[in-house]
Parts: structure tokens; sequence; C-alpha cells
């Protein structure tokens, strides 16, 4: 026979008693559970972006999404489980680019083989799947209560803080998620415990659906909207590792990626770097002086990545008929190139040392690639190598996963000449030249008109080029933050020229290759590295006299440190017999044009360039070398303060009567027994149990003790404690405020409303 004796907590058996369970979580709070746990994670791994493959991102999305559609399902956990496996196991079969048809019949090498070799076509994919499905399931299971709630959020978000902050990625989108999930979650944490503790109450508030409903969305969307609304200031106080980088005349790096520029879209600004989409161009950027590679070469040169050739009217693509990229043989030489047979060349060597583990899709190069030392891979095989004829593009191995360390490049430059500006801008019928001269027809007719106007006094091609490029770099500024509310055009170069009138290298480039087509120019859109800084400093060799200058080799011959402030765009248009010849229209930039041997080179732009970094963040190559062993540092720090935290999270009850004592330390025992009395009476408030302010303490707790009546035999010991010590007529002893404060730390814990 049971005897239920709820005012205790507890119900008596035969065997003693035993204390009550709590009611189970309502399941349409568990299956919620499972949702914002899929969509949660599914933002984190967002920053993966650089790392996986398209694929894989298909295959994982659409475990979680399956996964968290079976969370909805009325069925037991067990089954849900088996369910989720099974379905894990088809998106595999379905999305995996596999080719089945090399999957031997089970019938020929036994079921057990025939499944290590569905493993083996597999891999890595399901061994991914399976990870992301354990976590999914872990976490969905876990997330029931609100401090873990609150936990599994603030992970989420600082592993996308983190990652934005130091990662090529844009992930607001993704913490405005997070963080919309997260509210979400707590609203319904908070009304699954009220239909836990209330049932009776719930069923009443549940008959007024809207009113449910109403001030939910209204806070949510409320809170959201002062999110996008809020305008983008500067961060009032910096991270502690900025802070004490910054003191010690360091920039801060991005360690896993450059940032490109931020698309008009945003108003966001990004750190500069090598962007990896120039479909949408526009938008701001901070400088960002890290390290990015180190460039041995025997001329002063751009590194240049890849070019295209399609304008969109709001950025650039390459079109595929004009891609042709084969395998470059080990250690080929691409021979003469019949498009600048009379033209005079200069051979340039150079050696790229990359500084940091990022992979480019491209190997830079300065133009135009004529030879290429096959990088080797860490085993000492070379890595494969691809080359676009068309495009001039080297692509590592697009199967891989690494970028090399270093690789060498020979390149073959065109020296200006007079024949070279005497020549006309044309491209043979077979080259494909109508890419080269293409407009959007949404383009507005003024930038035809503009162009027009440029060149209208020019004698030959070359003259109309450097028209163009002339009036680009004296006529508008340059700035890293173009105002883009007078923005109004949706086409980007129109809007450039027309109404804001400012900008970077992206917007002038942009504008030269467009007006020199409406100009009957040939021309493509080029990205890359501007040179960097060498070892020698042109104002410190002018310091230091004949000494100095004996350093500097009037080529330019040198070791470059670019950096990510360097990256850059300009413009390339084809002469005949000549082939592609750089054009620089950014001010305070000029393009390092190789020279003949009796020839001065160009005198550069006396305006400064706005890539330079300040020389607080100049550093010797050795200085950039070590990033590895820092981030080490880096995580050996992060897995001791991990290491700590949970170690706190186990022994916070040592520590709570720790800290208790360090604060009571001061009080007489008569004082801690009063200051214990205080924090009973907050406790109590806070579950609902409030003093007034003519109640007296006995008044209180009698009233208290109708209410919690389970508590009525703790709440008479505590008043009668407080009482004595009052109204004793002797002092207490600690002892006795000792006893006093477990009592009240006992009964705090229990003040909750068993509902």
């Amino acid at each position: 026979m049971l005897e239920a004796e709820p005012t205790r907590g507890r119900m008596r058996t035969s065997r003693g008693w035993e204390r009550l369970q709590p009611p189970a979580r309502a399941r349409w709070f568990l299956a919620l559970s499972g949702v914002l746990t899929a969509v949660m994670i599914a933002s984190s791994l967002s920053v993966l972006e650089e790392l996986w493959w398209e694929e894989t991102y298909t295959i994982v999305y659409a475990v979680l999404g399956v996964a968290a559609l079976l969370e909805l399902l009325p069925v037991r956990r067990l089954l849900r489980l088996v369910l989720q496996a099974v379905a894990v196991a088809v998106i595999l079969v379905q999305l995996a680019p596999v080719d089945w048809s090399l999957l031997p019949r089970p019938a020929e090498i036994g079921l057990g083989e025939s499944v290590r070799a569905a493993a083996t076509l597999l891999h890595p994919f399901w061994e991914i799947a399976l990870a992301v499905w354990a976590v999914h399931a872990m976490f969905a299971a876990w997330n029931r209560a609100r401090i873990r709630i609150v936990g599994f959020t603030t992970v989420n978000l600082l592993v996308l803080a983190i990652s934005d902050s130091f990662t090529p990625i844009y992930l607001w989108d993704s913490v405005a998620i997070v963080v919309f999930a997260g509210l979400v979650w707590l609203i319904a944490e908070h009304y699954a415990g009220f239909q836990q503790r209330h049932p009776v109450s719930w069923r009443r508030l549940l008959r007024y659906p809207l009113q449910l409903l109403l001030p939910i969305v209204l806070v949510l969307s409320l809170v959201m909207a002062a999110g996008l609304a809020a305008p983008e200031i500067p961060p009032l106080l910096k991270d502690p590792y900025t802070a004490w980088q910054e003191s010690r005349g360091v920039a801060v790096q991005n360690f896993v990626g450059d940032k490109g520029i931020a698309p008009a879209s945003s108003k966001k600004s990004a750190k500069s770097g090598y962007s990896r989409d120039d479909s949408k161009l526009g938008g701001g950027f901070n400088f960002d002086y890290s390290p990015v590679m180190e460039v041995s070469s025997t001329h002063k040169s751009y590194w240049r990545g890849e070019t295209k050739d399609y304008y969109s009217g709001e950025g650039w693509k390459a079109s595929e008929a004009i891609s042709s990229p084969f395998d470059l043989p080990l250690g080929t030489d691409l021979g003469d190139r019949p498009d600048i047979a009379g033209a005079e060349t200069v051979m340039v060597d150079q050696t790229f040392t990359m500084l940091r583990k990022d992979k480019f899709p491209v190997l830079f190069a300065a133009p135009s690639v004529r030879s290429l030392k096959p990088p080797e891979r860490e085993d000492g095989s070379r890595m494969r190598v691809l080359y676009d004829s068309r495009t001039e593009k080297l692509m590592p191995d697009p199967g891989g996963n690494a970028y090399p360390s270093s690789y060498t490049i020979r390149s073959e430059q065109v020296v200006l000449s007079e024949e070279l500006k005497a020549a006309p801008a044309i491209m043979e019928t077979g080259m494909i030249s109508d890419y080269y001269r293409q407009v959007p027809s949404k383009t507005p007719s003024r930038v035809a008109d503009l162009a027009r106007e440029i060149t209208a006094g020019a004698a030959t091609d070359y003259d109309k080029a450097k028209a163009i490029e002339t009036y680009l770099s004296t006529t508008f500024p340059y700035t890293n933050e173009p105002d883009l509310t007078k923005k109004k055009s949706a086409d980007f170069v129109d809007s450039f020229l027309f109404e804001i009138q400012e900008g970077y290298c992206d917007y002038f480039s942009s504008a030269m290759a467009v007006l020199a087509r409406s100009a009957g120019l040939p021309s493509r859109w080029v990205k890359g590295y501007a040179s960097g800084t060498g070892t020698v400093d042109p104002e410190a060799m002018m310091r230091g006299g004949r000494e100095a200058a004996e350093r500097m080799d009037r080529d330019g011959a040198d070791t470059y440190t670019v950096r990510n402030s360097d990256a850059h765009s300009w413009v390339e248009i084809y002469f005949e017999g000549y082939g592609w010849i750089p054009f620089e229209p950014t001010p305070g930039f000029a393009f390092p044009y190789a020279s003949a041997a009796a020839e001065a080179a160009p005198e550069p732009s006396l305006a400064p360039e706005p890539s330079a970094a300040p020389d607080a963040t100049e550093a010797p190559a050795e200085a950039a070398g070590p990033l590895v062993p820092r981030w080490l540092g880096w995580t050996g720090l992060g897995l001791f303060a991990a290491a700590a935290a949970a170690l706190a999270f186990l022994r916070r009850d040592w520590l709570a009567a720790r800290w208790r004592g360090y604060r009571t330390r001061s009080l007489t025992a008569e004082q801690r027994i009063v200051w214990e009395t205080e924090r009973l009476i907050r406790s109590a408030r806070r579950h609902g149990l409030a003093k007034a302010e003519h109640e007296t303490l006995r008044e209180a707790v009698e009233r208290w003790s109708g209410q919690r009546r389970f508590l009525k035999q703790e709440l008479g010991e505590v008043l009668g404690l407080f009482e004595r010590t009052k109204y004793g007529g002797r002092p207490a002893t600690r002892e006795e405020a000792d006893s006093y404060a477990a009592k009240v730390r006992e009964l705090s814990g229990r003040l909750r409303s068993p509902g």
C-alpha cells in the first residue's frame, strides 16, 4: 500500500520514504528542443565554410533536417533514433557523390566485404554524417533544463563570434539565427515548466491561444527589429587578446583565412584580404595587416591570382566558355607565347612562401606564367596543378585539401615601348573577343557617353586606356568606407561614377574595365595582391645614402612581405602583338612595369599607398612564422580554462561556501544571522513568498507555512533560532551562526512550490 504525502515532496512505501520524481516534460517541448538543437548546430557548422565541400554541406544539412523532423513524431525515443539512423543511411546513398557502379555485388564478395567497400566509397561523408547525427541526438536529449539551454546557446554564440573575428566568413546571419532560436527556446522552457507545475492553469491558458502567443511574437519581433535597426558602431571594449596584441604593437591576425570585401547588400565592414566571391561588389572594409606570404622575386610586380571577363552589373564572374584548364605536367615550360612574338620581354623568377595555412583557390604569380616548378607535398610527391591558358589561372589540385607551402614560378613580362603604345587593342576572332567587350544591356547610357568623352582626344588605343586610367585616378578619392547612402543606381559602375564617386580598388578597376569596353577596348578584371613591402624601405634608403642604395636592386629584386591589406584588383587590356597589358586606375597605386636594361622604371605615384601597413605592424619574416606554436599555446590555454571551469562547476558548493565565508568574515555572529535572514527573505520573494513591509518575520513565516505546508517544520526551526538570537538576551556563538546559515541554505533550496 502506498501513502502519498505531497506536502513533503516524498511518498511512503513499504521500503520507507522515497522522493517523488517530477512529472515529465511536455512532449511538445521535447520535440521543439530537438528542432532548435538542429538549427543551432547547423548555424555553427557555417564556420567550416572554407573546409568542407558543397556536397558535405548538403549531406550534413539533410541529416540535421531529417533528424529534426523525426523529433516531431509522437513515438518512443528509441524508435525515433532507429528511424533517424535509417534516414541517415538513405541520405548517404542518395546524396553522396559516389559512383555505385564501382561497388561489387554482395553475392560476389560477401556481405561483410561489400559493407567495407561501401564504407570506403562513402569516406569521409559517412563519418561526418554519423558524427553530426550523434551530436544532435546527444544534445537533443540533454537540453531539457534552462541552465543547459543557456549553456548550449552560449557555446554556439562563442564559436560563431570567435570564428567571425578570425576567419574570412560572414557569420552574423548565423549569430542572429542562434540568438532568435535561443530566445524561442527559453520562452518554450518557461511555458513547459509552467505546464509541468500548474497543469490546471495551463489547460485554462490554452483556451485563449491568442493571449498566449501574442506577447511572445511581440517580444521576439521587437528584439529582432531593434537588432536589425541598430546603427553600426565600433566596439566600446576590445577583447583581451586584441588589447594585449595591440599593446605590444602587433596587429591581430586572421588565423584561418582572409575576409574579402563585404557585399554591397551588407552594411557590415569586413577585413581586407583576398575575396572568394566577386559576383556582388561593394560595401566597405577595415585594413588587416596580418602577413599572408613572402615572395622572393627578381623583379617587383603585382601577384596575379585570377582574371574575370563577365560583368553582371553587380560584380564579376568567369565565363565557362573562356575557361579551358588542363593538367600542367611536371616542370613543363609553356613555350613561347604566340601573341607576343615581336615584343621585348623580361623574365621574372619568383618563389612564394606561404606564412599561414590558408587554402586559396589559385596560385599567385607575376603576369604572365611561363613555367612552374610543381610544389611538393609533405610526403615528397609532386602536387597536381591545373593551368588555364586563356585566363592565365593556376589552380591547386581541386580534389585535394592541401595548399602548397612553397612554390616557384617563372613569368614573362612585356616591356613598355613606343611600338606597344602604337599597337591596336584588337583580338583575333578565334580568341572569342566578344567576351572581353561585353557590357550589360541594362547599364545606363551615361557610362558609354562618359567613355567617349574621356577618350575623345586620344590618338591611339593605348592613349585611350591611359586617358581612362588617368581620369579615374585623378577624379575620385580613395576610401575603404565609401558612403553607400548615395547609391541609387542598380549598376555598380554607374553608381560609382555618378553617385558615390569614391571607393577602393574594386570600384576603380571595375569602372576602368567597363569604360574601356565602352570605348571599344577588350579588357578583363584582375585580382590578386599588390607588391607588398620589401626588405628595404625607400625612405630609409634615401636617408641611408649610398650603402642603402646599393642594397636596393634597380629592378626591384627583393623579398616582399605580402599582407591582407595588399589584396588588390586592377585591369588588363589586350594589344595585338603584345598580349594583356596591366593598367592601374586606383589612386595611390602604380603597377611596377618591367623595364628594358637602358630604361628607367616608371616613377610611382607620390600619393601614399593605402595598403601600406603602419610601422607598428611591421615585423621580420621570422615573426610571422610560428603561427602553429601560437595556435598550440592558445589551444592549451583554452583547454586549461575549460578544465578550470569544469572543476569550478563540480566544486561549486565548496566555492560558494568559501565565498560566503569571505563575505561574512567581518560580521559578528548576531550580524551574520541577520544577514542570512535577509538572504532568506530575498530567496522567498523570488519563489512567490513575499514579506510585506508591515509584517514581522513571525507573521510572514506563519503565512508562508500555510502556503508551503511541507516546510512548516523547517520554517519554524529557522524562526526559533532567529528569535532566540535577537530576543534571548545573550550573544550568539559562531557555531550557532553556522548552524543557522546551514538551515537557511537548506530551506532556500526547497522554497519552490511542488506544483
